[in-house]
């Protein structure tokens, strides 16, 4: 399978796409990948350093390079603070971003203009700080609207028909609940990719709007594939139209489209779509009932809203980079191979546009979406966040440890370099913790009673556990563990989850033959496992252009004459033969 190519089972090498720098006050990340970022990138290191050819431009041939030009850049940043950095890097079209603190993110400028926090109320003489919601809807930010209920304050309003009601049967359903929904899809890389696919699966029609001049990132690839199993995980059941949103002609062609569509999806630099004059306030001048759905690294406003974005300067920028690490080792961020927030911000993205189309059943009003994919992290971060508000310097790194009780761990284990977690949460788990390893001795330990003790002397705690889960198989000790109540996983490496026997209880994988690829692609089911939805069809990602003739003739009922001379002018494309 595909999950056994990609992932086999040794270490990962150590990721040199988006490398860190120290600077004079910390560290800062840079995601050079495209010919323009790399020729700003050369040209900042000057004109006498080894790689000005414009070959270097090709990332296969520069990647073979890597190890030496992150050292030229590395002596570039060494004396400089982080601030001037990304600043210099956002002047010269470098997308860079500094790694934040926890300290430094609730102050950011640029967060704080945005409204990304709000002041709570905890008690008595008592404020915190806490993200406000993870995206606007018509502008209005979705988060946090009153204080968290006392216990049972709304115990009387939850009648008991309504109780009925929800326990009820629903019927499996035959239909996909998105059939007659039509999205034009403007979205790249994998947040963009992953809304869209989400829409597909459920039965809308995705149309992919893209341009050769333009290739979606997820289409590059070092060996130049016709296809690449990102893109077609990403992109699995949609349809491709070649358009220029550039000329005349096809800006025209996309309005047409707009006005026979329901939503449309984008996740470009902010302000591009109203540059290419597609802004809501035009779309909605076009159908009234379009939903338009934008997001972006930092956000649609604020000071830095322009910045050059991709997940990793996303969560070096949110203060999730610099957490991902362990205590001895400054510059060991462990986040070189992570995808992430993109799915993540793709489902509550889809979320918010679930509820304007079913609020536009109401108003016959479409509406829009907008969200930073920074604050998606910080909300994922919010109890944290709200604790180092509380009491500066408690949002630290902490490696694989829990901060509440001991041991919280990541155990080795017998066999060659595995491992599971181990993870108690009070004294009575701790004491099954001491009969299951037959340690008497340590549930006797007075300065072991109570979860402040295991803390002080966490370091004993681990070496006396590991020494049982060294002489053990990770199933062992999960069997072990879970049948007495305690919270217990083996390590799982990506080549293993396709025989996962709680996945396939849950029908969680399906097989995708897609063309372009050498064998059938492994990919996901639908989004929640056994429900009472029908299985989402799975059907191959497209080919660049490959559904252009197709989708002119079926929506905008063009003559093939007319889709010819659109085509001869490059204001359609087609697809390669």
């Amino acid at each position: 399978q595909s999950a056994t190519k990609l992932a086999p089972r040794g270490r990962p090498p150590e990721g040199k796409m988006y490398p860190f720098f120290p600077c004079a006050d910390g560290f800062v990340r840079i995601c050079v990948l495209n010919p323009r970022q790399w020729q700003a990138m050369s040209a900042w290191l000057g004109d006498d350093h080894p790689y000005t050819d414009p070959a270097y431009a090709n990332m296969a041939k520069r990647f073979k390079y890597m190890r030496e030009i992150n050292l030229l850049i590395e002596a570039l940043f060494a004396k400089e603070k982080s601030a001037d950095l990304v600043a210099e890097g956002q002047r010269r079209g470098v997308p860079i971003a500094a790694v934040a603190t926890p300290q430094q993110v609730l102050k950011d400028h640029h967060f704080l203009a945005r409204g990304a926090f709000t002041d709570i109320d905890l008690a008595a003489g008592l404020q915190g700080k806490a993200p406000a919601g993870y995206l606007k809807i018509n502008g209005q930010r979705a988060g946090i609207r009153t204080p968290a209920p006392a216990l049972n304050k709304h115990q009387p309003s939850f009648s008991s028909d309504r109780l009925a009601l929800r326990s009820a049967s629903p019927v499996q359903s035959t239909r996909r609940p998105l059939e007659g929904i039509r999205v034009l899809d403007l979205g790249v890389i994998v947040a963009g990719a992953e809304l869209g696919r989400l829409f597909a699966d459920q039965g809308a029609e995705v149309i992919k709007v893209e341009n050769k001049a333009f290739p979606d990132g997820l289409r590059q690839s070092l060996q130049n594939q016709p296809i690449t199993e990102s893109f077609a995980q990403g992109s699995r059941g949609k349809k491709s139209l070649g358009l220029n949103l550039r000329s005349e002609k096809g800006k025209q062609v996309f309005k047409e489209l707009v006005a026979k569509s329901d939503v449309v999806l984008s996740n470009f630099k902010p302000g591009t779509m109203d540059s290419l004059g597609f802004g809501y306030g035009e779309l909605k001048a076009i159908n009234p009932r379009i939903i338009v759905s934008e997001s972006s690294a930092l956000g649609g406003s604020g000071p830095m809203s322009n910045s050059m974005g991709y997940g990793p300067l996303v969560r070096a920028s949110s203060g999730l980079t610099g957490l991902w690490r362990y205590l001895d080792d400054e510059s060991g961020f462990g986040d070189a191979l992570t995808i992430f927030p993109d799915h993540l911000a793709a489902r509550v993205s889809a979320v918010a546009i679930l509820a304007l189309l079913i609020e536009r059943e109401k108003t016959g009003v479409g509406g829009t979406v907008s969200l930073s994919q920074a604050e998606t992290i910080l909300m994922t971060l919010s109890t944290e966040l709200l604790s180092e508000s509380l009491q500066g310097g408690w949002l630290a790194p902490c490696g694989n440890r829990g901060r509440f009780d001991a041991p919280s761990n990541l155990f080795s284990c017998a066999g060659d370099d595995e491992w599971c977690v181990i993870d108690i949460e009070g004294d009575e788990q701790w004491l099954r913790l001491c009969s299951a390893m037959g340690r008497q001795d340590l549930a006797e330990d007075q300065h072991l009673k109570a979860a402040s003790g295991r803390l002080a002397m966490r370091d004993y705690v681990e070496q006396e556990l590991s020494k049982w889960t060294l002489e053990r198989t990770p199933q062992q000790i999960v069997e072990t563990l879970q049948a007495v109540g305690i919270a217990a996983a083996a390590m799982a490496r990506i080549n293993e989850l396709p025989d996962n026997p709680h996945l396939k209880a849950r029908d969680f994988f399906r097989i995708n033959m897609q063309p372009g690829l050498d064998a059938p692609l492994l990919t996901e089911n639908g989004p929640a496992g056994k429900s009472y939805l029908p299985e989402p069809e799975i059907r191959p990602a497209p080919f660049v252009a490959e559904h252009t003739r197709e989708l002119m003739r079926d929506i905008l009922q063009l003559d093939e004459a007319t889709i010819a001379s659109l085509i001869e002018s490059g204001d359609l494309e087609v697809m390669a033969s």
